[in-house]
């Protein structure tokens, strides 16, 4: 009980001097319909905060699963570059097609991609479809119990989700649950915080159009 204290005392200290940490999925697509992935943690001098709560975190079953994706069919380039105690959390790799990037995810996570499951991604030459994958998420955080292991859910108002897409041609429509801030033509960003991912009925589906 005297660490979880301490702990979240730490981050809401560290929430008076920055906005917030924001964990980023950034999606590029080239003219050919490859494209690029990448994950990673965006934050303003917290390392003190990372160090002091991740410190029993085990990264042996993210390390296996990325051994894993690194070997699917259309990915290339995995690159790394994670120190949780300082709080460094980046993850990248390039991929051939939305549909060798869908079998890599799911053979990553130890399932095979059937008819039925929701793809990851979708793109042709008009447009880019995220679905809505929020069902998907929760599942596998209750499954895992990383819920169960945040001190307070409360820090999760300070924790902002970024889905971003840059496209190879200017975007003409998007449709989303909330408005993007969209100040470059190739890019589209979602944001909202975790508790809303987790607690609120968001609706995390996109479709992006491009003009011709």
């Amino acid at each position: 009980m005297l660490k979880a204290f301490k702990i979240l005392s730490l981050l809401l200290i560290a929430m008076s001097f920055t906005s917030c940490i924001e964990l980023v999925e950034e999606i590029k697509i080239n003219t050919d319909l490859s494209g690029k992935y990448h994950l990673y943690l965006k934050h303003d001098g917290l390392e003190f905060v990372f160090k002091s709560i991740t410190q029993n975190i085990d990264l042996t079953e993210l390390n296996k699963r990325l051994q894993i994706l690194e070997q699917q069919e259309g990915i290339q380039n995995l690159r790394t570059n994670i120190n949780l105690k300082k709080g460094i959390f980046s993850i990248q790799f390039n991929f051939s097609d939305a549909k060798n990037l869908t079998r890599a995810f799911y053979a990553s996570l130890g399932a095979k991609k059937r008819f039925y499951h929701k793809s990851f991604l979708k793109v042709n030459q008009s447009k880019i479809v995220r679905p809505n994958l929020r069902s998907y998420l929760i599942k596998y955080a209750h499954k895992k119990g990383l819920i169960n292991k945040i001190p307070s859910e409360r820090i999760l108002e300070y924790v902002n989700y970024r889905f971003r897409v840059i496209s190879p041609r200017p975007i003409k429509t998007a449709w989303l649950p909330n408005k993007p801030t969209q100040s470059n033509p190739l890019e589209y960003n979602q944001i909202y915080t975790m508790r809303a991912l987790f607690h609120d009925d968001l609706n995390t589906k996109c479709v992006i159009r491009l003009s011709k």
